[in-house]
């Protein structure tokens, strides 16, 4: 249905949306690592922003990707298959780089599904770093040392981090989650989890001075950081999960992700739906007329002709004019359940009593009186949004409508009609509709549609 666009546009007004969005630019571990091995004097290796090149287009995704995680080092045994997980994708820069070097030095990917993100890093021990504690993350501060250095802890409050084992390994080590958290100047608390193992790393620098090569070996740690994107943050089981994935690691774990199959819901025969439907707890006695051949009526005050069909759960009303109810459906120990597109729920009994259902040759004039017409009459006031927003509604079936605009006052005419009990349809004076569900409680009416919720107007 067409809503009237003054209508729309203002109570489009009263809704906002928020956009979440999850990612970081380069890391501080992948920063000081550049530096550290600048500083070091180590073998020059290539790095994703020597190497990726602009391609035409992005290569198919792989199963798996080559990732080299040994700074310092050529050796072979530094090379490691990261797998994708099944629903996830390589990003369009670890693809590119994999398909132009043969391995990357950082792996993305992201699963819009299951709502998470990862990155492989690595980190030092501060031994890398000519036993500077300042130049690696805080994740191997907490994690080597137990504690941030002086310098760092003056940003940095509140620090605590704690390892979980996963419970598998990886090429023979121990697979952890690191969870840290901290408390970063004035952004408030933050959080970074890392789940990955610890190793021996072999490394060579020149000695300062003499000019010596020598070769070293320093804790490190590899995996990869972990970023939930949903609202809802992944649990250790869901990440267990993926960095088993990751690694290629068989475990044996059920998909935590997977929902068990929700039975499809029960269809409805036509059949089902024929006779007189009643509810006796609304204020007019709503009740729906079913005949057996796709026709029948909906009485709530006036009296309206349809068509209609059910397909599955899905009950389809078509009354004139091409207008569209769709409900829910369902039939339980003969009560006729329907639920609206609102989620509103209504329950009618069966009629034993009624006779051969019967189609109205046409709807009931809008023009003859009715209690809930009587309970519209008048004029209703909204001043919530400072625009006051007025409807007036005659007993002849027309009304007015005024708010307040950039421009002044904004004033139209309009005639209305009821599509059932608690439904208003108008179609103002330029040919526009609109239309909205209400209820009305002495002075008040609570107004709603798609662009507007429990919206009150004041009887003036």
């Amino acid at each position: 249905m067409r809503y009237h666009r003054i209508w729309a546009v203002l109570l489009a007004a009263a809704v906002s949306a928020s956009l979440s969005a999850c990612g970081k630019g380069s890391t501080e571990s992948e920063e000081n690592s550049t530096s550290a091995a600048s500083e070091a004097e180590t073998t020059a290796l290539p790095t994703e922003a020597d190497t990726t090149k602009p391609t035409a287009s992005v290569p198919e995704s792989p199963d798996s990707i080559k990732v080299y995680y040994g700074w310092g080092t050529e050796d072979e045994k530094y090379y490691a298959e990261i797998f994708c997980p099944e629903g996830a994708a390589f990003s369009e820069d670890t693809l590119e780089t994999a398909e132009d070097d043969g391995s990357v030095m950082t792996a993305s990917l992201t699963d819009e599904v299951k709502q998470y993100a990862v990155s492989s890093r690595m980190h030092w021990h501060r031994d890398a770093y000519n036993n500077e504690p300042t130049a690696y993350p805080i994740i191997a501060q907490l994690y080597f040392d137990g504690k941030l250095d002086d310098k760092t802890a003056a940003d940095h409050t509140g620090c605590n981090q704690n390892v979980t084992p996963l419970g598998f390994t990886w090429n023979g080590y121990d697979v952890v989650l690191i969870e840290t958290t901290y408390t970063f100047m004035d952004y408030g608390e933050q959080t970074e989890l890392f789940a990955g193992v610890e190793y021996d790393l072999d490394y060579w620098k020149t000695e300062e001075g003499t000019g010596k090569v020598m070769d070293l070996t320093t804790k490190a740690l590899f995996g990869f950081e972990l970023n939930s994107l949903g609202d809802e943050a992944l649990t250790q089981e869901q990440w267990a999960w993926v960095i088993s994935a990751l690694f290629g690691v068989e475990t044996g774990m059920a998909d935590p992700f997977a929902k068990e199959s929700a039975a499809p819901p029960a269809a409805v025969a036509q059949s089902a739906l024929v006779g007189e439907w009643i509810d006796r707890t609304s204020d007019w006695e709503d009740t729906y007329v079913f005949a057996d051949d796709g026709t029948g009526s909906y009485t709530s005050g006036f009296e309206y002709a349809f068509t209609y069909e059910v397909e599955g759960d899905t009950l389809t009303v078509t009354y004139e004019e091409d207008d569209v109810d769709r409900f829910t459906v369902s039939v339980e120990d003969g009560v006729l359940i329907l639920v609206d597109e609102f989620g509103y729920e209504q329950r009618f009994g069966k009629n034993e009593t009624a006779e051969e259902t019967t189609v109205p040759e046409e709807s009931t004039p809008a023009e003859e009186a009715h209690p809930y017409v009587k309970a519209v009459l008048g004029t209703w006031k909204e001043s919530e949004t400072g625009i006051d927003e007025t409807f007036r509604f005659d007993a002849d079936g027309t009304g007015h409508y005024s708010c307040l605009v950039e421009d002044g006052l904004y004033e139209c005419e309009f005639t209305y009609s009821f599509l059932r009990s608690d439904y208003i349809e108008m179609v103002y004076d330029d040919g526009t509709e609109g239309g909205f569900q209400i209820v009305i409680e002495g002075d008040t009416m609570t107004v709603r549609n798609e662009y507007a919720w429990d919206l009150a107007y004041t009887r003036q």
